[in-house]
C-alpha cells in the first residue's frame, strides 16, 4: 500500500521509519503520471507478505504515528 503523511515529505517519512528498523520504499514507484495527477511529489510504500507478523504491522502503524508527532503533522 502506498500512502503519504500530510505535511511531511515521503523521504523524511522513509528516513524516520528506517532509523527505527522499518523498511519502506519512497518515491514515484513507476507511477509518475498518477503522482502528477494528484499533485503528490512522492509516496511511501509499505509491502507486506506472509512472513510479516502482526508485530511488524503494529510497528509500522506506531512508526507513522511517530512521524506525525515528530514533524508536527498532528495539528
Amino acid at each position: 500500500a502506498s500512502f503519504d503523511v500530510a505535511g511531511v515529505h515521503a523521504h523524511d517519512v522513509g528516513q524516520y521509519l528506517d532509523a527505527r528498523g522499518i523498511a519502506v520504499r519512497v518515491g514515484h514507484h513507476c507511477a509518475q503520471p498518477l503522482h502528477r495527477r494528484f499533485g503528490v511529489t512522492a509516496t511511501v510504500r509499505a509491502s507486506t507478505h506472509v512472513y510479516n507478523t502482526s508485530a511488524d504491522v503494529d510497528a509500522l502503524v506506531e512508526g507513522v504515528a511517530g512521524v506525525r508527532a515528530f514533524f508536527g503533522a498532528d495539528a
